[in-house]
């Protein structure tokens, strides 16, 4: 009589190809995972810019429009900000003033209030030097995301004409 042997678990061998298998789609899914953190990080970064971008251009255009044309002022905050960082005016005899410092764009009305904190760059010029109605403005954002080399960046560029 012939008894059959009955096999109650894996081999040696079923055993490692289950743990190489498993290994495999682990380090897929954790190298996958990895890259939606990144990816999700970026998105947030550019709409947090693009955000600031809208407000800040339009904060300065509101104003700025209305203002009175001999009473734009542009320099800049301090020796340590880049030059044409600041513009200052007049608008129904209230000052307003928008700067860089640092990193971040303020606005100055009858207090100081923050619109961006990851600013680059911002620059007040007149693109026609016979022209003193019309004022360019050039705001640059950058914002480091999940790892410090990948960063988002933002211009934002708007031509406002003064209409007083």
């Amino acid at each position: 009589m012939k008894r059959h042997r009955t096999s109650y678990g894996f081999t040696v061998v079923e055993l490692m190809i289950n743990v190489v298998t498993i290994g495999i789609i682990a380090g897929a899914l954790s190298a996958l995972f990895f890259k939606w953190i990144q990816l999700w990080y970026l998105s947030s970064a550019k709409a947090e810019i693009q955000r600031d971008g809208r407000t800040c251009v339009s904060a300065v255009d509101k104003h700025l429009r209305q203002a009175s044309a001999s009473s734009v002022v542009i320099d800049r905050y301090d020796s340590n900000q880049p030059p044409y960082s600041r513009i200052s005016f007049t608008k129904d005899s209230q000052p307003f003033i928008y700067y860089q410092n640092g990193q971040e764009f303020y606005e100055v009305i009858n207090s100081t209030r923050t619109l961006a904190k990851s600013v680059r760059i911002v620059q007040f010029i007149y693109p026609d030097t016979s022209d003193n109605s019309i004022v360019a403005m050039s705001i640059a954002f950058e914002k480091k995301t999940y790892s410090s080399q990948t960063k988002a960046l933002q211009l934002s560029v708007a031509k406002v004409r003064i209409m007083n």
